[in-house]
């Protein structure tokens, strides 16, 4: 996957003469230049700073720096005065290398799923005895310093960057000339999915957000406005459904190579149910159930998960579920997925947050190879997969009912062989979460050599992160045909490959809350959880009901703090703020959302 590159010195060059013109807002622009830049910086509750940087500049990168991604501070979108047709975009194999660069910007994102939408929910939260840090800002709803995050500062810029790297690809495939008509129509629906994918994210995390579809010069950055919710969602289903009529069941490029890497046919169904479920919830309420149900049924029928066990992209047992986490099962198990590589500034940034700090990390992993902000699996959530069987010998429980434990948060399941001694959690403590954290013992616990060797840093994890998941559906589609055969089957799939019993019987509502209970368990981690409690518009009790039942339940030495915690959750916070760095750059271009 290549990385590219921001480059300074271009973006300063590129919006000199603008900012000429504009000489009351170039303090406001100089401040945006230094928040969103790509190489920024995350202060973490320790203090330690972790820089985001990227891989070494290559051809390609370079010129892809000075068409696509010349980090512009309003919109990330590429002035058209800085593009080269000439130089680039020419050949079938230009264009594909376009492309690549398009799927790179799919890299940073990992860290908005965890921070933004996971740590949000009441799966996790942020300490109180942490120093106040950008994930704490997002945990503890501090509507104050979120206008400043640099968390959201750079998902904003970081999202605009993925658009803008589309845009571009889009408006020049007269570079696929030289291919078959259809290559060039499969590129034209990958770069389509990828832009409606990134809107997707923006509109559930910022409400109201720039529009556009086109490459923008300096001049058309600065004038446009937001465009409403549902106008925003139009072109997301533009977009996807370009991309399931078009796309096919592997991505094959110009030469005929197929990257299985990339976005299929039944990834782009995927996401177009869940955008019609998103739409169908709150705050829209669209009527559009009816198309999110073809959608998903049609990526169940594709994967043959409603007459039995599904064939494609499913772990048939608890075992194989646990090493579907390792990244030697590269793309074996996701509909789509971010794919990274054990390399220098090419591994997953969410990683190294996964784990917290403690006095035994290096039965873990190398100490320097982990960050551990305070972040924690709620004890609540805890307790429901800690939930144990009746049977009882010896005085001690014999069972755990949901089998996915060990392999989601961090346990005392971990046998030390140096040591002679079990590592991890317990079950009344702040645990954090393991699923996509390839320690040493989990490894060896799975079968898989130790790659500590090859972690020389933080930058180098390897894990890849799933977008869309076979189980993902299969759960949304049981929400839509609710307690009928269909929707246990789906249901009941999951339950029983954890270990748990399977329902029957239940009423209408009774199966809803079975059903996003199971999600809440089975995708841990994947940054659903925010997302489907906005749709279902539960954000605001289970919220506050986390932070209450710390006040009273789990940490009444700080209960002072989770009062204020919780006082702070509000209808309005749904969304995030628009970045103050995008609201002075061009004053009363954009409205605040609410709660801000």
């Amino acid at each position: 996957m290549v990385v590219i590159r921001q480059n300074p010195t271009t973006l300063v060059v590129r919006y000199v003469l603008t900012i000429m013109e504009l000489i009351p807002l170039l303090v406001h622009f100089l401040l945006a230049v230094i928040s969103v830049c790509n190489n920024h910086i995350y202060t973490l509750n320790n203090n330690i700073e972790y820089t985001k940087m990227n891989k070494k500049i290559s051809i390609l990168a370079l010129v892809l720096t000075l068409v696509v991604t010349s980090c512009s501070d309003f919109l990330e979108t590429p002035s058209k005065s800085s593009l080269s047709t000439g130089n680039f975009y020419k050949t079938p194999a230009q264009m594909d290398q376009a492309l690549t660069g398009v799927y790179s910007c799919l890299k940073p994102l990992s860290i908005y799923y965890f921070a933004m939408s996971e740590i949000r929910s009441d799966n996790m939260l942020q300490t109180t005895e942490a120093k106040a840090n950008d994930y704490a800002d997002c945990s503890q709803f501090n509507s104050t310093s979120l206008l400043t995050n640099s968390i959201v500062a750079n998902c904003w810029a970081d999202y605009y960057k993925l658009i803008a790297s589309a845009n571009a690809l889009l408006e020049n495939m007269g570079g696929l000339s030289e291919t078959t008509e259809d290559v060039k129509t499969q590129y034209e629906a990958e770069a389509r999915f990828l832009r409606g994918f990134a809107y997707f994210d923006l509109v559930r995390f910022f409400g109201r957000v720039p529009l556009s579809t086109t490459v923008l010069s300096t001049a058309e950055s600065f004038a446009l406005k937001q465009s409403e919710s549902v106008e925003i969602y139009t072109q997301i289903i533009e977009d996807l459904e370009f991309a399931t009529n078009n796309l096919q069941e592997s991505s094959v490029d110009f030469q005929g190579k197929k990257h299985p890497e990339r976005v299929s046919a039944i990834a782009a169904k995927a996401l177009l149910g869940k955008v019609y479920m998103q739409m169908a919830g709150f705050p829209l309420y669209k009527d559009t159930k009816a198309q999110a149900e073809e959608m998903l049924r049609e990526v169940l029928q594709e994967a043959n998960a409603l007459n039995g066990i599904p064939t494609k992209y499913w772990a048939k047992d608890i075992d194989e579920w646990n090493k579907m986490w390792i990244h030697e099962n590269n793309n074996k198990y996701f509909l789509f997925e971010i794919q990274y590589a054990c390399e220098k500034d090419a591994g997953n940034p969410m990683t190294p947050l996964t784990r917290v700090q403690n006095s035994k990390a290096d039965n873990y992993c190398n100490a320097n190879l982990t960050i551990g902000p305070h972040l924690y699996i709620n004890r609540d959530l805890q307790d429901e997969f800690f939930q144990l069987n009746a049977d009882v010998e010896g005085g001690e429980v014999t069972d755990i009912l949901d089998e996915r434990l060990s392999g989601t948060i961090n346990t005392a399941s971990f046998y030390d062989e140096e040591t002679g001694e079990y590592v991890g959690g317990i079950k009344d403590a702040n645990n954090f979460m393991v699923k996509f954290f390839e320690h040493k013992m989990k490894r060896n616990e799975l079968g898989f050599p130790d790659m500590d060797a090859s972690i020389v840093d933080r930058t180098y994890w390897p894990q890849n992160f799933p977008l869309l998941r076979i189980e993902d559906v299969m759960l949304l589609y049981a929400e839509c045909v609710g307690n009928t055969n269909e929707g246990y089957h789906c249901l009941n799939l999951i339950r029983t490959r954890a270990g748990m019993s399977t329902l029957t019987g239940l009423s209408p509502q009774q199966f809803q809350v079975a059903v996003l209970s199971e999600r809440r368990h089975e995708l841990l981690g994947e940054g659903q959880r925010w997302f489907d409690q906005v749709r279902l518009n539960t954000f605001v009790d289970d919220i506050k009901t986390k932070f209450i039942n710390y006040r009273d339940l789990r940490d009444g030495s700080h209960s002072a703090n989770y009062t204020v915690y919780a006082n702070r959750v509000t209808p309005d916070m749904y969304l995030y703020p628009i970045p103050l760095s995008q609201i002075q750059v061009h004053q009363g271009l954009y409205t605040q959302n609410k709660g801000y």
